[in-house]
């Protein structure tokens, strides 16, 4: 899910993490299986986390089928949701950055599964794939900082002033400290170095804005002192002043991103050249500089004529682009359609090579989208109306993605009748018996239909309960469906301690409860597939 601006959210109190599962409320109405055994997915760990609970039947024994509900949604089940999200969520994919290698892996990855299951491409050239242009910021490959036997080309971030700085400095290494009080003068020649060893955090949505401040006034100390360029080595790398170059800086393999939009220039005077823990301590050696047992510097460099060399140079690309994924499965009433949605994109990797897996946003919400292809390729019968799936990137940057769809779509548009987009389903809330999710647009909003209503009262089949989710209403890729006047309705589990960091890993997510909300998703929209009519705008009302 996107966030607004740069800002951090504040988190609720951290999920549960008791049995997720709603076999309390289908045991009412099916028997639970009894084999033993499960059945492990290739390459997966055994459930060990949160769904491990008595209520749950064993991997590869998927939860009854309520009532009344399509055939369909026996495709859908925990092992395969799980097998996909740890391929998505896995560090190789480097947190799925737009643009990235990792993210265009992603796009093999769901092309091939729509091949497979014999869907109809629906891309550009009638292929899978739907690519959208942007602009982009880079590091070139020439950059890099050398000194003594080492030379460092990746493991750095670079905080760039204009989207073509090249500085080219060799020489001495000049001792700033951490860059505040009275700095000394610094030639032309010469590599300033900082030593961050922390930005102490702010709490809530300082957390950024501190930290870049602190760059802020680095750069400017520097400059007004003769830099042309600061290195700076950042000791506690998983601190907000790490986290925050994930969105500020350039990385290799994660370029600044536009989309429709000029030129931006940097937020420093001079270009920063920021190394983490790892690789500043074979410099630290090299300059002389102990820690103490706090990771701090201890001493200054004994080394005063330790020399180095610092190449930057910053290029711009004004033909890159970036995949949308989608495929169709067109049915007995082949003119219409509905779309499923999800993006597969997330915010990369950290200074220090860490990656955002974005387990849960949204590695979640496409392997939910790849199980519902599934069960409409593979369940049964197929629906009235035409089923369209479509893989967005660019969503973590601003919906990049579902707006060029929704701007060239490649299907038409007045025959779209509605949108079902998943995004954030892996930690939902909630006990055995209850499961807790968050829907927008909810009853009090102005965009409520009849589609939405009718998600909430088949919700009760699984033991989904609803909130209002409409705070998220233009945080994700249903908005620019919405904007053009399509009925939406989205599902998410919401914020919680792991969004956008590091730690959103497979491992944490409830994949009863997500094997729930997809089997709900897919209901939802096969009800809409083989309604006579269109989902029906509500308006606001007192409740659900």
């Amino acid at each position: 899910m996107t966030r607004p601006g740069y800002a951090a959210f504040s988190t609720p109190p951290a999920m549960p993490t008791d049995a997720a599962c709603y076999a309390g409320v289908m045991c009412q109405r099916a028997l639970l299986a009894t084999t033993a055994v499960a059945g492990l997915c290739l390459g997966v760990p055994a459930q060990t986390g949160p769904d491990n609970g008595a209520n749950l039947p064993p991997l590869g024994q998927p939860a009854p089928i309520p009532e009344d509900a399509p055939p369909h949604l026996a495709r859908i089940d925990r092992s395969d949701l799980q097998s996909h999200t740890y391929w998505l969520a896995d560090d190789e994919r480097q947190g799925r950055y737009t643009s990235s290698a990792g993210q265009q892996a992603t796009v093999d990855y769901i092309a091939d599964h729509f091949e497979k299951l014999g869907l109809k491409p629906l891309g550009d050239k009638r292929g899978y794939v739907q690519r959208y242009p942007l602009a982009a910021t880079y590091i070139d490959k020439s950059t890099q900082l050398t000194f003594g036997k080492h030379k460092i080309t990746d493991g750095f971030a670079l905080l760039p002033v204009n989207d073509d700085d090249k500085v080219s400095l060799s020489g001495r290494f000049v001792w700033c400290g951490n860059g505040s009080g009275e700095l000394p003068k610094i030639g032309k020649r010469k590599i300033p170095l900082v030593i961050l060893h922390d930005i102490p955090s702010g709490g809530g949505s300082g957390n950024d804005l501190r930290a870049i401040n602190r760059y802020r006034a680095i750069a400017r100390q520097l400059a007004n002192n003769g830099a042309q360029a600061g290195l700076i080595c950042l000791l506690a790398d998983d601190s907000p002043a790490g986290n925050c170059l994930n969105y500020h800086a350039l990385l290799p393999d994660h370029p600044r991103l536009q989309y429709g939009a000029t030129k931006k220039r940097g937020v420093v005077r001079i270009p920063l050249f920021v190394i983490g823990r790892e690789r500043s301590l074979p410099l630290l050696e090299h300059l002389g500089i102990e820690l103490n047992d706090k990771g701090a510097p201890k001493t200054a460099p004994r080394n005063e004529k330790a020399t180095g060399k610092l190449r930057i140079k910053v290029a711009h690309d004004s033909k890159r682009s970036a995949s949308n994924v989608v495929a169709v499965l067109e049915g007995d009433k082949k003119g219409e359609a509905i779309v499923f949605s999800a993006h597969h994109d997330h915010i990369g990797y950290r200074v220090d090579g860490d990656s955002f897996n974005g387990a849960d946003d949204n590695a979640s919400g496409t392997a939910g989208l790849l199980e519902i292809a599934d069960a409409f390729a593979n369940g049964g019968a197929r629906p009235t109306r035409s089923i369209v799936f479509l893989s967005v990137s660019g969503e973590e940057l601003g919906l990049w993605g579902s707006a060029w769809f929704a701007d060239h779509p490649t299907w038409p548009l007045q025959r779209i009748v509605a949108n079902i987009n998943i995004d954030m389903i892996g930690r939902a809330g909630g006990t055995d018996q209850r499961i807790e999710m968050q829907v927008t647009p909810s009853h009090a909003h102005p965009k409520y239909s009849t589609m939405v209503q009718d998600a909430v009262a088949l919700g009760a089949n699984f033991g989904i309960e609803f909130t209002s989710g409409d705070s998220y209403y233009a945080r994700s890729d249903h908005f620019n469906f919405a904007q053009k006047g399509i009925p939406v309705v989205f599902f998410t589990d919401g914020e919680h301690p792991d969004y956008h960091q590091v730690s959103d890993h497979a491992d944490k997510l409830h994949y009863g409860r997500m094997e729930a909300v997809t089997r709900l998703a897919f209901w939802t929209g096969w009800n809409v597939a083989n309604a006579k009519g269109k989902p029906k705008r509500l308006g606001s009302q007192d409740n659900w």
